[in-house]
């Protein structure tokens, strides 16, 4: 069967002939891959060669964003069934961390996971899987033409799960509920911002949304691009983070509780700190590859983030149960926002059409993806 991967010794991404796999557990699922998302990650691997194959093997399938039909199950299966439409997770724990062995393999403190299509499993590029049941999340059919975002909106969801969490440390989430990060409209008094808005940032905002924080979308575009439209149309403020000047950010936004950053952006990183309110907390998702110099004033970041009781929070991955709720939420944004969801899939090919898919990106794209439906 065909798969797409990264080749060593060749550049760029490669067509390749592989056995089509078979059920070798009991506990395996054999699954007909139906849609593939292509993100930025896939993307980042082949720009920068990142080939990071499964032992003693030279080359890496990728993909980790992927729908598909359940086909095939082993005997002790219990709760997927032939027919089904479902979702994988990515990563795959250590088998040794507390966080792995208690299924929350996106908090490893090994380091010795590993991710499908990404770090030394081969991902869903290709025409057919095999996975274990644990890994996978069931479609219900009221979603199923949005449940390639599955992936990518589990981040969203992982990231607010853990600023609800750290949040709890506020001494008036006890005294005042209203104000609390964990009750039924949270965001209400509370103030958000998003920098970047690819599939991931532009998720962050439906999701923040949802939850009714008055929400920024930092994006290097012109108003009448279509994320911000989009975004605009969910009644988030867009605002141009070309030649941003701190200052007059602050006049207009004041100063936010929760920043999600999503462009993997450095220096804009790093200088928007200082807009953060006292208590607030700033989650980094994006990943810069490669060095890059910042000349930003050192003592002011360290002297708001200390004075201020801010946090500022990496978080990388998610696990199972964050892919659990965004199915949920998938349905919900789509009753709350109706079409708009529909529109962050830009683009449509074909397997056979991987060139194209992959070198013809234009700037009003927003999320690519591979439809296997045809085939």
């Amino acid at each position: 069967m065909k798969a797409l991967a990264i080749v060593k010794g060749k550049d760029g991404i490669q067509e390749i002939d592989i056995e089509e796999p078979k059920i070798e557990d009991a506990k395996q699922v054999k699954i007909k891959i139906i849609e593939m998302g292509i993100d930025g990650t896939d993307r980042s691997i082949l720009k920068h060669s990142l080939l990071d194959p499964p032992e003693g093997e030279d080359y890496l399938i990728l993909g980790h964003e992927a729908v598909g039909e359940v086909i095939e199950v082993g005997d002790k299966v219990k709760e997927i069934k032939l027919g089904d439409s479902v979702v994988s997770t990515v990563r795959r724990g250590c088998n040794q961390c507390a966080s792995c062995l208690h299924n929350q393999s996106d908090m490893c403190s090994t380091g010795l996971y590993k991710e499908r299509g990404i770090h030394k499993l081969h991902g869903y590029f290709t025409e057919y899987v095999v996975e274990e049941e644990k890994y996978l999340v069931k479609i219900p059919e009221n979603v199923q033409n949005l449940a390639v975002l599955t992936e990518p909106l589990s981040i969203a969801e992982k990231a607010l799960e853990e600023v609800r969490f750290i949040q709890q440390r506020l001494p008036w989430a006890c005294i005042h509920p209203e104000h609390t990060y964990n009750t039924p409209g949270w965001g209400g008094c509370k103030k958000a911002m998003v920098i970047g808005v690819g599939p991931l940032g532009f998720l962050a905002v439906a999701l923040l949304r949802y939850y009714g924080l008055p929400t920024y979308a930092l994006v290097n575009r012109d108003r009448d691009d279509i994320r911000v439209r989009l975004i605009e149309q969910m009644g988030a403020i867009y605002v141009d983070s070309r030649n941003i000047n701190l200052k007059k950010l602050l006049e207009k936004t004041g100063h936010v509780d929760l920043i999600i950053e999503a462009s993997g952006v450095a220096p804009l990183i790093l200088d928007l700190i200082p807009l953060l309110s006292r208590n607030g907390i700033f989650v980094l998702t994006g990943i810069p590859r490669g060095e890059r110099k910042v000349c930003l004033d050192g003592n002011l970041i360290i002297r708001e983030t200390v004075r201020k009781n801010q946090i500022i929070l990496g978080s990388v991955n998610s696990n199972k149960s964050h892919f659990e709720s965004a199915v949920k939420h998938l349905y919900e944004l789509r009753e709350m926002y109706g079409n708009v969801i529909n529109k962050i899939i830009t683009k449509r090919y074909s397997l056979k059409d991987y060139k194209e898919a992959f070198e013809e990106r234009k700037k009003e794209d927003l999320k690519t993806i591979f439809d296997m439906k045809g085939n």
